[in-house]
């Protein structure tokens, strides 16, 4: 009777823990289904991009003259202020013209002493002319006659050169600008002893608007700008001061080296550029920007985006059909500081590049694209090289 009722009690139990294992699995929760990777993606498009080369650059003036006076004397006035504009023929310095003016005076009488020598011989030479058609006097007194009239003519001549010479010599001594620039300081001041051609200048004048910026660059990087330019055999050129900001005036490269320099394997260029307010000043440092490339509509894309392989193959992950894909591009030239690469090739209008979780992504793995970005619509600071 107890053996009975132990079975029936350990039925009863096997029934409800049976029955509350069949509550369990219907209650338990389905397992959830792999969810898609969120990412966000740039839609590219071409936008207007502006490229350039930039190399250090030294102010040069398109001429330079060196102001030396040409005859020896006294100098008695200085005619200018120190850093003005002066145009070509003002007056610069005054040297004492008393001795010049000496000469001057001699070399007059002397040619008026010739000219009356000369006159009394041409009347002798046609008086004797007639005489000896009729003759009255022999041939030889006529030819000494006509040649002492030759000599006078000749002697009359030498006479007007060394006037012309005295007046050369008075005119040197009115120091004149040569050119219209800048004129620099002044090395001497009145009363000076100047010498002629003397090897110290009086001072110099240089023209500042326009004016020169000269670049070096390697015969190897000089190559590579000319491939970018192209036909265009005049680029535009932006300076940047030394203090880093703009100058508010584009220039243009007028000149390329026709010869590389065998000591250091570089090329000159030089670009001119205006200058109305004189703030290039010759002998300055600064930034030159050859674009070889303004406002061009291109691909570019943020280089953090870019991955580079063991073969220096560069390539991006793109969405395609709602899947991770890789595609390979071109790099070009750098953009917005050098944080953007632009894209030559392997991108076009419209594609969808991921932009993020580039390290959770795969390429096959379904993605779910919560976000995107237009390329276009980020502006762009001009490209260096």
């Amino acid at each position: 009777m107890h053996t009975k009722r132990l079975y029936a009690g350990s039925l009863s139990v096997l029934l409800v823990l049976a029955l509350a294992g069949c509550d369990a699995k219907k209650e338990a929760p389905k397992a959830a289904a792999p969810q898609a990777a969120q990412v966000e993606v740039i839609t590219m498009a071409k936008k207007p991009t502006t490229i350039f080369t930039e190399l250090p650059g030294r102010i040069v003036s398109t001429r330079v003259a060196e102001v030396r006076p040409q005859v020896t004397g006294i100098l008695q006035k200085r005619l200018f202020e120190e850093g003005q504009m002066v145009h070509k023929g003002d007056l610069l310095y005054q040297i004492d013209p008393s001795p010049y003016q000496a000469d001057v005076n001699s070399a007059k009488a002397a040619l008026m002493k010739a000219q009356a020598d000369e006159s009394v011989s041409k009347k002798t030479a046609l008086r004797y002319k007639d005489l000896v058609k009729r003759k009255l006097i022999s041939q030889e007194d006529y030819d000494t006659a006509d040649g002492n009239w030759k000599k006078a003519r000749a002697q009359s001549a030498v006479a007007k050169a060394a006037l012309d010479n005295a007046n050369i010599s008075l005119s040197y001594a009115k120091v004149k600008a040569p050119i219209t620039g800048r004129i620099d300081i002044s090395t001497v001041t009145e009363g000076a002893l100047v010498t002629a051609n003397q090897a110290q200048a009086l001072t110099s004048i240089e023209p500042l608007d326009p004016i020169y910026v000269d670049m070096t660059q390697s015969s190897l990087a000089m190559a590579r700008i000319k491939k970018s330019l192209g036909a265009n055999t005049n680029p535009s050129v932006a300076v940047k001061l030394e203090d880093g900001s703009q100058y508010d005036q584009m220039g243009t490269l007028t000149f390329s080296g026709t010869k590389v320099d065998t000591s250091t394997g570089s090329v000159t260029l030089r670009a001119k550029v205006p200058n109305a307010e004189s703030i290039l000043l010759p002998g300055m440092f600064v930034r030159a920007q050859i674009i070889t490339a303004d406002k061009k509509p291109l691909f570019t894309l943020p280089q953090s985006l870019v991955v580079y392989g063991k073969d220096g193959s560069a390539s991006v992950l793109v969405v395609e059909n709602g899947k991770v894909a890789v595609r390979k591009v071109t790099t070009g030239d750098t953009v917005n500081k050098g944080t953007d690469w632009v894209i030559t090739s392997g991108l076009n209008d419209g594609d969808t590049v991921i932009a993020n979780n580039l390290l959770r992504v795969r390429p096959g793995m379904a993605v779910k694209v919560v976000s995107t970005d237009t390329a276009s619509a980020k502006s762009t600071t001009p490209a260096t090289k």
